[in-house]
């Protein structure tokens, strides 16, 4: 049994183990009592991955522990003021939820989903003691059992070299925000990315190798995420496309997955705006990834998805001048009329309001709309809200349209709560998706029957959204990224969310997806050629290669198998994965 302090030098803080002899007491008591278990590596093979990363090797222990009288089956003593940390910021606390390596913003992927093992508190009250009292037991689920904090290319060609000789499996972790689990895996070992920060502006770029005009670019580490980078653009006077989490490291999957953003609308999706990447490949080589050299790379890293060719140690992407934004904030009181009313007269202008630029979400949960615009000034975009306005009003609603200085502005409205709200955290979220394309709007008939399966979809679900981010007036050419090509002609993405309790069997974790499932298929029986964004999809999404990637499947699996032939880099449903029944995947219902 570890003491306290070798369990908070392991996992509670993820502080960097001071010395070797601290190092090596830590090891050979962790690993001796409780890992060795699940890997038929001895402790020395650990020990000297550890020596050989600085001594950034360390257990990953669920984020709850601390609440917890037993660990794995083992006695262990609980920490009051480290429990009341985890649970002031458990549910719905996204910075500081982001900054541990055992929490994860969608908590189903810290447990074993299949067999129930977890170490999760009651998200709806974690001061509730039925959820950690004895005689519950911390289990692992299928956080990683060691981690990497990485620092550099060499810890992951160490990582890789260790993987090769062993047979340990890899996984990626930047935050955390991932609802398909892609950063997690039971008896796994991960790269732990968040702590790779770093912002640098050249207003005059150029990428590697290449003869092409100069232009202004960020450049971004993997593990900086939202909140930093709107606010760097926001000093450089920059605008950046970016996501709608604070949390989100930035260059992980939501980058490398598409990146759909509420300036996509006119300035493209995150992968559009690429300039180059920086990513170390599963030979161990460290490669420049751009237009001009490992050219297929590069589009592939442009929408084929994050932990799949490769780990992106710094991105640069395409900057703005920053601009001022109209903020059209349109609420209603929340029940079936009233959305009926409100969200057919958004689906009426849908079209026209893309051609405006307006780009942002409608949470029918919230009884909310909330589009910013830089394209038109103030008084058109009153204009062209109005009719929204009168209707949300006269429904009892407070609708406006305001003027703020900078994205960063609007953003942290946000955030706080004040200019829409996102979506919440630190709960399981079982997922399903569907991108509806503008030519179901076309008639009035498409609309009546859009706006029908929306109420359908959205009654079926307890937490949905449609995030109006596709990239329909950006005018960005198709073949440059390997996104799905139905983006280009889609007016948005509909996000289906259900989940359950601390407490929850089996039975009710299956009822979550399948309703979740059922609400997708009410959007994927009228869009049969579009398909889903494979960030935010059902994990039983059908014909999942079509649906995430369309026609560009093919390309991409012969990349995946250029850089990575032993598909060392694996996770559910990308490029190439194994299957569901890799031993990695035993935790998915």
């Amino acid at each position: 049994m570890l003491s306290s302090a070798m369990r908070f030098h392991v996992g509670r803080a993820s502080k960097r183990l001071s010395t070797p002899t601290m190092a090596n007491l830590l090891f050979s008591t962790f690993l001796s009592s409780i890992i060795l278990t699940a890997f038929a590596q001895t402790a020395k093979d650990w020990q000297n991955l550890n020596h050989t990363v600085g001594g950034r090797l360390f257990a990953g222990i669920p984020w709850a522990e601390p609440c917890f009288s037993s660990y794995n089956g083992k006695p262990v003593k609980p920490d009051q003021a480290q429990c009341s940390f985890v649970q002031q910021n458990f549910f719905n606390s996204h910075l500081n939820r982001s900054q541990f390596f055992g929490a994860y913003d969608a908590t189903n992927y810290e447990t074993c989903m299949a067999t129930g093992d977890q170490c999760e508190l009651d998200w709806s009250n974690p001061q509730n003691p039925l959820a950690f009292r004895p005689p519950n037991d911390c289990k692992q689920g299928s956080i990683p059992n060691f981690y990497i904090d990485v620092r550099g290319a060499s810890d992951i060609v160490a990582a890789l070299k260790f993987v090769k000789s062993t047979g340990v499996r890899l996984v990626i972790k930047n935050t955390g925000h991932d609802f398909k689990g892609r950063s997690s895996a039971p008896g796994a070992l991960a790269l732990w990315t968040h702590n790779m920060k770093s912002l640098v502006h050249t207003p005059n770029f150029v990428p590697k190798g290449c003869s092409m005009p100069p232009q202004s670019a960020v450049t971004y580490g993997a593990g900086s995420q939202f909140q930093e980078i709107y606010q760097f653009a926001h000093d450089n006077k920059l605008d950046l496309v970016g996501g709608s989490d604070q949390s989100v490291g930035a260059a992980g999957g939501w980058h490398q997955g598409g990146g759909h953003s509420p300036l996509s609308v006119t300035m493209g999706l995150g992968a559009d705006r690429a300039l180059q990447y920086t990513v170390v490949t599963t030979d161990g080589v460290l490669r420049t990834a751009n237009a001009c050299q490992n050219s297929d790379l590069f589009w592939a890293l442009r929408g084929g998805g994050g932990g799949t060719f490769g780990v992106v140690l710094d991105i640069t992407v395409q900057a703005s001048p920053a601009s001022s934004y109209r903020v059209a904030n349109i609420n209603w009181p929340v029940n079936q009329a009233n959305l009926r009313q409100a969200l057919g007269l958004y689906l009426e202008n849908a079209t026209t309001f893309a051609t405006q630029g307006w780009g942002g979400y409608v949470t029918p949960t919230e009884g909310n709309i909330i589009l910013v615009t830089s394209k038109l000034n103030l008084k058109q975009a009153q204009q062209s809200m109005q009719a929204l306005i009168s209707l949300t009003t006269k429904l009892g609603g407070t609708s406006n349209v305001t003027e703020v200085p900078t994205f960063l502005d609007w953003f942290n409205g946000w955030v706080q709560g004040t200019e829409g709200d996102q979506d919440n955290i630190g709960l399981p979220i079982a997922m399903g998706s569907r991108i509806v394309p503008k030519a179901n709007h076309a008639t009035a008939q498409g609309r009546a029957q859009i706006l029908e399966a929306l109420l359908n979809a959205f009654n079926n679900t307890s937490f949905s959204q449609m995030c109006i981010t596709a990239p329909i007036s950006a005018n960005r050419p198709d073949e440059d990224t390997s996104v799905n090509p139905v983006w280009r002609t889609a007016l948005y993405h509909v996000i289906l969310a259900n989940t359950w309790f601390f407490n929850a069997t089996l039975a009710d974790r299956q009822a979550a997806y399948a309703t979740s499932s059922k609400a997708a298929n009410f959007l994927r029986d009228i869009t049969p050629n579009a398909g889903a964004y494979h960030n935010e999809a059902d994990v039983h999404e059908p014909n999942h290669e079509f649906s995430f990637w369309n026609s560009k499947y093919q390309r991409l699996l012969q990349i995946k198998n250029k850089y990575d032939p032993d598909h060392i880099l694996d996770c559910w449903q990308c490029v190439g994965w194994k299957g569901a029944n890799s031993p990695q995947y035993k935790c998915y219902i």
